[in-house]
């Protein structure tokens, strides 16, 4: 009796199911259809590829800039391949659209005091570049000063 019941049931409520006419079936169609517009779509694809573009140029211009970093610190010749450079800023891009360029809430109540220590660092950095260029200054002008008296010595000798 029990399978009986539930199986009247079954049929019940696959008959509730089906209870919709064709009418209903080509209503729904027809609002799938309007709703989807192909060129929105496309303007969206378009809108995600520019967002993409703009976040690959951020991504470059603060690579150049660790670069100008790297040319202060390290040597001054040095140079990012520039295809490697396109490579990074291509596979980074997609990660500041999607988690866009703000940081995290926990990290940007201390903005003020972190860009406080970059810009103090920084100017440490360049200030100590600075003294040790001036250095290297002093002493190729002294090496000079004393390669000049020992000529003056030797043709002063020679005379």
């Amino acid at each position: 009796m029990e399978t009986k019941l539930q199986t009247e049931n079954e049929q019940a409520s696959i008959e509730v199911l089906e209870t919709h006419s064709e009418q209903e079936e080509k209503d729904f169609l027809k609002e799938l259809d309007d709703d989807f517009d192909p060129t929105v779509a496309d303007s969206k694809g378009q809108q995600q590829e520019l967002e993409t573009e703009a976040a690959a140029a951020i991504v470059f211009v603060g690579m150049m800039t660790i670069e100008q970093f790297m040319k202060t610190l390290a040597h001054p010749k040095f140079k990012f391949d520039p295809d490697q450079a396109e490579t990074v800023a291509n596979k980074v891009a997609p990660l500041l659209v999607k988690y866009g360029t703000n940081p995290p809430p926990w990290l940007a109540k201390y903005m003020e005091e972190i860009m406080a220590v970059a810009a103090i660092g920084m100017l440490g950095l360049s200030s100590y570049m600075q003294v040790k260029q001036l250095k290297t200054e002093d002493i190729t002008a002294a090496k000079e000063k004393a390669k000049q008296a020992a000529n003056d010595h030797n043709a002063e000798a020679a005379a």
